[in-house]
């Protein structure tokens, strides 16, 4: 009598095998045996049991030697069939199957991407709207409207154009990182994903941009008592504005905006350092020396202070009070700008934090893009007969930036909005904001009613 155990070890190996081939011999294991007219028995002691001489039961298949030319008669899930060989990425393509876009989302256990970037879009988007509020108050109150507070509409635009980025993933972040069911996005193949690209570029370079000119307006102020750029914000404007735009040129000149990872078209990783990266430190290694030489200056200030205090005992030692006037003047200009300090510090420090994880975690990305044999190992994994999304994970765990950090980093970049609005969104801002409206609806519905008393003064 024959052994189910048997049959089931056959279609456990054999499978997937016959279903890449289009072979459909496999037998069934619950129809009776045309022999014996029996069915196959569930107990190894009461059937014909024959130990199986397979020596690696739980190998992977072996697809390197699979011909250049086969095609599969049938995609093993989750692979799907290549119906544009010509435009899919090859890489993770073999025998005519491809793994479907976005790949990401199969390199991690199972749905860890699709719910972390969507927490990080989601969070981009309530950054951008509040932002917009930020933007929009620092325009309309009327007290906002000069130096320095034109610093913080410039830096909530830039923030807010960044933040912007999230509303082209919610809800279908495929459309975004996928030109076909098996292509990624590009900027030659998907106009959703050059517009956003570029939005991201301009809108990063622009915050470092005004980021830094907030520092340098502090430092200007502090250290060397100069509101230099309360009259220049056309010269300010033109590069906080300009630079990023120029940058933003070259780089979709060049043809390198294209979806890699997250939710998000941005520069490719062949060209990310050279084009964007680099361009953004010019700006960020300034402004953290100038930061660090205020902190500084700051820090003696109130060193000497405290030194000196300890000391006098009267009044001549400083005659003309130069050193207290000075003091007073570091602790009231540090009392007026922190909270623009702390919010360039903060847009600085993300992205640095965002060039780090690139900068540490981009030679593993390249070693996965560039070795075939990681990628052949880790599809041989998930086709294999116990090979599955999350058994597979350990075999290009190593080539993967790890999830955690890359969420942080994902995180971090898409939270300044909000950061912006804890440190501005004050009590005073709200009081405004109720000044302007009561304001608007006295000088409407007044209008009414002095127009009807004039009409009947004139009747009479």
């Amino acid at each position: 009598m024959g052994c189910m155990s048997a049959c089931d070890d056959v279609y456990h190996t054999c499978s997937k095998i016959f279903e890449l081939a289009g072979i459909s011999g496999l037998p069934n294991c619950n129809q009776t045996s045309p022999l014996t007219g029996l069915t196959l028995s569930s107990s190894n002691a009461t059937c014909n049991s024959i130990p199986p001489k397979v020596t690696n039961p739980d190998a992977y298949y072996n697809l390197s030697a699979v011909p250049a030319n086969f095609i599969a008669a049938k995609c093993p899930s989750p692979f799907i069939k290549d119906l544009d060989p010509s435009s899919s990425s090859e890489s993770l393509c073999l025998a005519g199957c491809c793994m479907p876009c976005p790949s990401q989302n199969f390199f991690y256990p199972t749905g860890w991407t699709r719910r972390g970037f969507k927490a990080t879009t989601l969070l981009r988007a309530i950054s951008s709207v509040l932002c917009l509020f930020m933007a929009i108050s620092y325009l309309v109150l009327p007290d906002k409207r000069k130096h320095p507070s034109l610093l913080i509409l410039n830096l909530s635009t830039a923030i807010f154009l960044f933040s912007l980025v999230g509303f082209f993933s919610v809800g279908d972040p495929t459309r975004i990182q996928c030109a076909s069911s098996t292509t990624s996005s590009s900027q030659d193949n998907n106009p959703l994903c050059a517009v956003q690209g570029a939005l991201l570029i301009f809108g990063s370079l622009a915050t470092c941009c005004w980021s830094a000119a907030l520092i340098l307006n502090l430092h200007l102020h502090t250290v060397w008592r100069s509101n230099f750029f309360s009259d220049r914000y056309d010269i300010l404007s033109a590069f906080c504005w300009g630079y990023p735009a120029i940058i933003m040129s070259v780089i979709l000149g060049l043809h390198k905006v294209k979806f890699e990872f997250a939710d998000l078209c941005l520069v490719s990783m062949d060209a990310i350092f050279e084009t964007f990266f680099y361009p953004m430190i010019a700006v960020i290694c300034p402004a953290f020396l100038v930061h660090l030489a205020t902190f500084v200056y700051i820090a003696r200030m109130a060193f000497q202070e405290s030194t000196r205090s300890e000391t006098r005992h009267s009044t001549q030692s400083d005659p003309a009070g130069i050193t207290t006037r000075t003091h007073k003047h570091v602790l009231v200009a540090v009392k007026i700008q922190w909270r623009a300090l702390l919010l360039a510090v903060l847009a600085i420090s993300a992205v640095v934090f965002y060039w780090i994880f690139y900068f540490t975690q981009i030679n593993k990305m390249k070693t996965l893009v560039k070795d075939n044999s990681i990628k052949l190992n880790w599809i041989e994994c998930m086709i294999s007969p116990d090979g599955s999304q999350d058994n597979c994970t350990d075999v290009i765990q190593d080539y993967l930036p790890p999830f955690g950090v890359m969420i942080a980093a994902e995180a971090y970049v898409s939270s300044l909005g909000i950061w912006l609005t804890i440190i501005f969104g004050r009590m005073s801002l709200f009081r405004d904001w109720n000044d302007l409206l009561y304001d608007l609806r006295l000088f409407f519905t007044s209008r009414g009613p002095l127009k009807a008393r004039n009409e009947q003064f004139f009747a009479l």
